[in-house]
Protein backbone atom coordinates (compact mmCIF):
# COMPACT_ATOMS: atom_id res chain seq x y z
CA UNK A 1 0.00 0.00 0.00
CA UNK A 2 2.96 2.23 0.35
CA UNK A 3 3.89 5.53 2.83
CA UNK A 4 0.60 6.90 3.69
CA UNK A 5 0.98 11.04 3.23
CA UNK A 6 -0.05 13.66 5.44
CA UNK A 7 -0.46 17.62 5.28
CA UNK A 8 0.47 20.17 7.47
CA UNK A 9 -1.80 23.24 7.41
CA UNK A 10 0.01 25.38 10.02
CA UNK A 11 0.88 29.32 10.47
CA UNK A 12 3.49 28.90 13.34
CA UNK A 13 6.94 27.74 12.20
CA UNK A 14 7.79 25.77 15.50
CA UNK A 15 4.95 24.01 15.73
CA UNK A 16 5.24 22.81 11.72
CA UNK A 17 8.86 21.77 11.79
CA UNK A 18 8.12 19.81 15.00
CA UNK A 19 4.73 18.04 13.57
CA UNK A 20 6.91 17.08 10.48
CA UNK A 21 9.67 16.01 12.17
CA UNK A 22 7.48 14.09 14.84
CA UNK A 23 5.77 12.50 11.41
CA UNK A 24 8.75 11.73 9.64
CA UNK A 25 9.44 9.73 12.63
CA UNK A 26 6.59 7.64 12.48
CA UNK A 27 7.05 6.80 8.42
CA UNK A 28 4.87 9.13 6.78
CA UNK A 29 5.53 11.19 4.08
CA UNK A 30 4.87 14.96 4.74
CA UNK A 31 3.64 17.60 2.59
CA UNK A 32 3.37 21.42 4.56
CA UNK A 33 1.74 24.42 4.15
CA UNK A 34 1.79 27.78 6.15
CA UNK A 35 -1.52 29.62 4.55
CA UNK A 36 -4.81 29.13 4.01
CA UNK A 37 -4.90 30.23 0.61
CA UNK A 38 -2.69 27.51 -0.74
CA UNK A 39 -4.32 24.68 1.67
CA UNK A 40 -7.12 23.41 -0.99
CA UNK A 41 -4.61 23.63 -4.24
CA UNK A 42 -1.93 22.17 -1.88
CA UNK A 43 -4.15 19.37 -0.95
CA UNK A 44 -5.96 19.01 -4.85
CA UNK A 45 -2.21 18.55 -5.89
CA UNK A 46 -1.10 16.36 -3.07
CA UNK A 47 -4.10 14.09 -2.60
CA UNK A 48 -2.82 13.35 0.57
CA UNK A 49 -4.43 10.65 2.70
CA UNK A 50 -4.99 12.92 6.20
CA UNK A 51 -4.80 16.33 6.82
CA UNK A 52 -3.63 17.76 10.26
CA UNK A 53 -5.25 21.35 10.33
CA UNK A 54 -5.04 24.72 12.90
CA UNK A 55 -8.16 26.71 12.41
CA UNK A 56 -6.15 30.47 12.77
CA UNK A 57 -4.44 30.71 9.45
CA UNK A 58 -3.44 33.47 7.48
CA UNK A 59 -3.71 33.59 3.94
CA UNK A 60 -7.89 33.42 4.26
CA UNK A 61 -9.89 36.22 2.65
CA UNK A 62 -10.09 39.22 5.17
CA UNK A 63 -13.17 40.14 4.12
CA UNK A 64 -14.40 37.09 4.93
CA UNK A 65 -16.58 36.69 8.15
CA UNK A 66 -15.19 32.87 8.64
CA UNK A 67 -11.45 33.85 8.46
CA UNK A 68 -10.25 30.79 9.77
CA UNK A 69 -10.00 27.17 8.55
CA UNK A 70 -13.36 26.41 8.82
CA UNK A 71 -13.23 27.96 5.15
CA UNK A 72 -10.91 25.20 4.17
CA UNK A 73 -13.28 21.92 5.63
CA UNK A 74 -16.02 23.35 3.46
CA UNK A 75 -13.90 24.18 0.58
CA UNK A 76 -12.18 20.63 0.66
CA UNK A 77 -15.16 18.99 1.46
CA UNK A 78 -16.73 20.52 -2.04
CA UNK A 79 -13.36 19.84 -4.30
CA UNK A 80 -12.80 16.21 -3.02
CA UNK A 81 -16.88 15.72 -2.78
CA UNK A 82 -15.97 12.19 -4.47
CA UNK A 83 -12.64 11.23 -1.99
CA UNK A 84 -13.55 11.65 1.96
CA UNK A 85 -10.01 13.01 3.87
CA UNK A 86 -9.83 12.84 7.02
CA UNK A 87 -9.30 15.87 8.76
CA UNK A 88 -7.61 16.36 12.21
CA UNK A 89 -7.91 20.05 13.56
CA UNK A 90 -5.16 20.94 16.23
CA UNK A 91 -5.79 24.31 17.29
CA UNK A 92 -5.33 27.06 19.93
CA UNK A 93 -8.39 27.89 19.95
CA UNK A 94 -10.68 26.37 22.84
CA UNK A 95 -14.01 25.57 24.26
CA UNK A 96 -17.00 23.08 23.03
CA UNK A 97 -18.20 25.33 20.52
CA UNK A 98 -15.28 25.59 18.97
CA UNK A 99 -14.69 21.40 18.89
CA UNK A 100 -18.62 21.16 18.00
CA UNK A 101 -18.12 23.27 15.23
CA UNK A 102 -15.38 21.56 13.69
CA UNK A 103 -16.31 18.10 13.95
CA UNK A 104 -19.77 19.22 13.09
CA UNK A 105 -17.82 20.84 9.62
CA UNK A 106 -16.55 16.90 8.81
CA UNK A 107 -13.03 17.14 11.05
CA UNK A 108 -12.15 13.37 12.08
CA UNK A 109 -10.97 14.57 15.19
CA UNK A 110 -10.23 17.92 17.20
CA UNK A 111 -7.39 18.77 19.73
CA UNK A 112 -6.56 22.03 21.25
CA UNK A 113 -2.38 23.06 21.21
CA UNK A 114 -0.62 21.87 23.46
CA UNK A 115 -2.11 18.63 21.88
CA UNK A 116 -0.20 15.25 22.92
CA UNK A 117 1.80 13.64 20.52
CA UNK A 118 0.74 10.26 21.23
CA UNK A 119 -2.84 11.18 21.43
CA UNK A 120 -2.63 13.01 17.41
CA UNK A 121 -0.78 9.54 16.14
CA UNK A 122 -3.76 7.83 18.11
CA UNK A 123 -6.01 9.72 15.94
CA UNK A 124 -4.52 9.28 12.73
CA UNK A 125 -3.72 5.84 12.95
CA UNK A 126 -7.39 5.21 14.08
CA UNK A 127 -8.37 7.70 10.25
CA UNK A 128 -5.76 5.62 8.18
CA UNK A 129 -7.53 2.59 9.26
CA UNK A 130 -3.81 1.26 10.93
CA UNK A 131 -4.82 -0.09 13.74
Amino acid sequence: MGTKKIMIVEDEKISLALMQKFLVEQGYEVVSTQDGSTAVSLAMKEKPDLIILDLGLPGMDPFSPSFDGFIIIDWLHRMASDVKIPIIVVTAQTGAQVRQRALEAGATAFFEKPAKRDQILAAIRIALDEV
